[in-house]
């Protein structure tokens, strides 16, 4: 049983900073097994170093600073086991977020270090409206702190307002049902909070409807290889930690880890306060064998915290899927109870809706609710197909020296086939991670295929590294129609073409404006490094859905389409495999901060970027695709 002093936090083992190239080669990413390969965002302006001199003994960060001449500390918030948060605001945008500081006393501890950068990393895959959002983490120079900035939530957490609360048996299944979806995206993307207690939850504006999960502080990756301090003992409160936290059942550690602690919070927010689980190390293990007291809970919500708090994993709801298809059945069964007094209102069409309803080929017959979208998505939970696409589209992000995407997963013997699209700088040792990770997920016998990665050369790795810090998460308002085109001769007309009279493909790039207020930028690149924003086409001007919109009434080269969608033709003069990039967020786009020569990509400018990324609320996605010579080929 192991000691809660010893409380093990998660190691982040960044890359090794890249030297500046002069003109040499930037070099490729190395990858270590169970290491991500990809650093959080974070920007340290002033230096490529990891290592700071905090401001003083005792001393971090006070109000009035101003953090990378960016963010602006306003109060003191509160102040926890590592680290002090403040309430801050973005002195370009006005906008207010929360910026936690490593405490200086534990700033020259490496595994501190590595534990907070790892909770930015974490926090910069998970987009979901019940997790604060993470905005950047930093190093401010000058004060020698190091920091992470996420957005501000106006409201206190949920262990001090649990008193004033008195939910109803459908507020507490509403949040339940909210906070397990949340932390569902997080253990798809291999996340496990393992904190899940009252304080770490915010209730934005005092509404349980607006729950936000905070502190990834402790989280662990499922990925059996993440290092931690002390191995695999004590982490969380002892009140809201699940037994095997504590050492009993093997201490095996999962996404059914977090559930016992969610089911406690729910249990503490219907007793309004905490829960009686900790007391000495033997007393909260005891305790737990035995379970808590769940009469303040009704039925059916009762039973499902009943087996979200079976002491054996073995025996508990398994994840948060499971938790959400359980609630899932409670909304069915609660929504069938409906007032009497309205089934005389729409009793009068019950027989013309049976009509339409077997004219359109469909019975009426009492068998039961039909399967929720929740249900259906666990019946398929163990397909291999959507399990292979799930893992995958997880460890993407840490892949590094890439861009990838899914073309498409398919059954396949022994086990599914995943094709991928993009670039790699070394596809084997991509192919063999990704490999590795499915392999860890107990995915057996699938194959990855590489025929449409391109091979990118290693002096263009940190540009997309650099561009996939700040990669959309939902990456489908840039794409191609087929990714591959074929090189003809072109018109001699110039507004037909970019290249009149000659040899050339016509690449069609389909664009959807998300949000009208965008500014975008579009450049090409090339897999030998090269990043062009001269090629054919309307540039790296800043764009938006107005100026394509003009352009659309300019000229043939762009379409509108409707519905804020374009279509944009480039044209290329030379076979083999190319990308654009796309930019969104608030504009100007300074082409030498967006497309940096081969030169001048170091540690200094991928700092800059991410600082003016975070600033500008700046998002990148990127499409590859081929152009061929069917005469030379």
């Amino acid at each position: 049983m192991s000691d809660p002093k010893d409380d093990p936090k998660t190691v982040f083992v960044p890359s090794t900073p890249e030297p500046a190239p002069e003109p040499a080669p930037e070099p490729a990413t190395a990858f270590q097994p169970g290491a991500p390969a990809e650093p959080a965002t974070e920007f340290q302006p002033g230096g490529a170093g990891t290592g700071f001199a905090p401001r003083g003994e005792g001393t971090t960060i006070q109000v009035g600073d101003v953090l990378n001449h960016l963010f602006e500390v306003k109060r003191f918030i509160a102040r926890g086991g590592m680290g002090e948060v403040f309430e801050g605001v973005n002195i370009n945008t006005d906008e207010r977020v929360a910026i936690k500081v490593m405490l200086p006393a534990l700033a020259k501890d490496p595994n501190v270090v590595s534990m907070f950068r790892r909770e930015a990393q974490t926090l910069r895959r998970l987009r979901h409206d019940a997790l604060v959002h993470y905005i950047v983490l930093a190093e401010e120079p000058q004060l020698g702190v190091l920091y992470i900035v996420t957005e501000f939530i106006d409201g206190a957490n949920l262990s001090l307002q649990m008193r004033q609360l008195s939910p109803q048996q459908d507020e507490l299944v509403a949040l339940l049902k909210r906070l397990a979806a949340g932390l569902d995206t997080a253990h798809r993307l291999g996340a496990i909070h393992r904190d899940i207690a009252p304080d770490n939850i915010l209730l934005e504006d005092g509404k349980l409807d607006r729950a936000k999960i905070i502190d990834f502080g402790i989280a662990k990756e499922m990925d059996p290889g993440t290092a931690t301090i002390v191995g695999e003992g004590f982490a969380g409160k002892l009140n809201y930690v699940a037994p095997e936290q504590l050492g009993d059942f093997g201490r095996s550690i999962g996404p059914w880890t977090d559930v016992y602690s969610l089911a406690l919070v729910i249990l503490a927010l219907a007793q309004r306060g905490d829960v009686k689980m900790g007391g000495s190390l033997v007393d909260a293990v005891d305790k737990r064998r035995a379970g808590p007291d769940l009469s303040a809970v009704e039925e059916p919500l009762r039973g499902v915290l009943a087996r979200m708090l079976a002491p054996d994993p073995a025996q508990r709801l398994p994840s948060m899927e499971a938790v959400l298809a359980e609630v899932a059945k409670i909304e069915a069964v609660t929504s069938s109870k409906a007032d009497p007094k309205r089934w005389w209102l729409i009793g009068g069409g019950v027989g013309a809706l049976a009509v339409v309803l077997a004219g359109a080929g469909l019975m009426l017959t009492p068998r039961g609710p039909a399967p929720t979208k929740t249900e259906t998505a666990t019946a398929a939970s163990n397909d291999p197909v959507q399990l292979a696409r799930a893992a995958i589209d997880a460890a993407l992000p840490s892949v590094g020296c890439t861009w990838l995407q899914i073309v498409e997963v398919t059954p396949g013997k022994p086990g599914p086939i995943a094709k991928l699209t993009g670039v790699a700088g070394n596809p084997s040792a991509a192919q063999n991670e990704i490999s590795q990770v499915l392999a860890q997920r107990k995915i057996e016998g699938a194959s990855i295929d590489f025929s449409e990665v391109a091979q990118i050369t290693q002096s263009g790795c940190a540009a997309l590294d650099t561009y996939r810090q700040v990669r959309a998460p939902d990456s489908h308002q840039l794409g191609v129609p087929q990714r591959k085109f074929e090189m003809r001769m072109q018109p001699a007309d110039p507004s037909l073409s970019g290249y009149p009279g000659e040899n050339a493909a016509n690449v069609v790039l389909q664009i959807a404006i998300a949000n009208p207020k965008d500014d975008i930028a579009l450049i090409g690149l090339e897999p030998s490094g090269v990043i062009d924003p001269e090629f054919s086409g309307p540039g790296t001007g800043v764009l938006g859905r107005d100026g394509l919109k003009k352009l659309a009434g300019q000229t043939r080269m762009v379409t509108d389409r409707g519905g804020d969608r374009f279509q944009i033709q480039l044209d290329v003069n030379h076979p083999g495999w190319s990308g654009v990039l796309m930019i969104s967020g608030k504009g100007p786009f300074d082409q030498t901060l967006i497309a940096p020569p081969l030169g001048g990509r170091g540690p200094e400018w991928t700092n800059k970027f991410v600082s003016q990324a975070a600033a500008n609320g700046w998002q990148t996605q990127m499409v590859w695709f081929k152009v061929v010579d069917e005469l030379k080929e």
